[in-house]
């Protein structure tokens, strides 16, 4: 005896299956960030204490400011790793140095009062590119290699 049997599986139950909650992408996309949130995490720059004497020795902000999002539905998911410490550009980017002149009067001049000119500024800093350094390290295995690095 013959029994035919057909299945149709349309690209909506599929998606669907993919990419709701529990389903192959959405895990892909939860352990990938993970991953990457934990390689940033651990890489982080965190300052000597004795250089932070003038704010109480307080250190470690940036290291604590990470913050991640996941978003999705049937049809793209993602993530958004970001970090809110007040400092946040200068590590990931690094900053130039800044130079000008000021010009006051002060009383422990020669002759009291004279209105001098001095020069001053800071150093610059070069970026750690910690977030960017962290996706480059982990998407390519997470992508079988055809992740083009950042």
């Amino acid at each position: 005896m013959a029994t035919d049997v057909r299945v149709e599986i349309r690209d909506a139950t599929i998606i669907s299956a993919l990419n709701t909650p529990g389903g192959a992408v959405f895990r892909w996309r939860d352990e990938t960030e993970e991953k990457v949130l934990a390689v940033a995490y651990a890489t982080s720059p965190v300052n000597d204490p004795l250089n932070a004497l003038h704010r109480g020795g307080v250190v470690g902000e940036f290291k604590q400011s990470w913050v991640t999002r996941r978003y999705g539905n049937q049809h793209r998911v993602g993530f958004a790793i970001e970090n809110f410490s007040d400092h946040a550009d200068i590590v990931e980017f690094g900053r130039f140095r800044s130079f000008g002149h000021e010009t006051f009067a002060w009383t422990e001049h020669t002759p009291p009062g004279e209105i001098d000119t001095h020069p001053h500024g800071t150093a610059g800093r070069l970026g750690r590119h910690v977030l960017q350094r962290a996706v480059n390290s982990v998407m390519p295995a997470a992508t079988g290699g055809t992740f083009t690095p950042l």
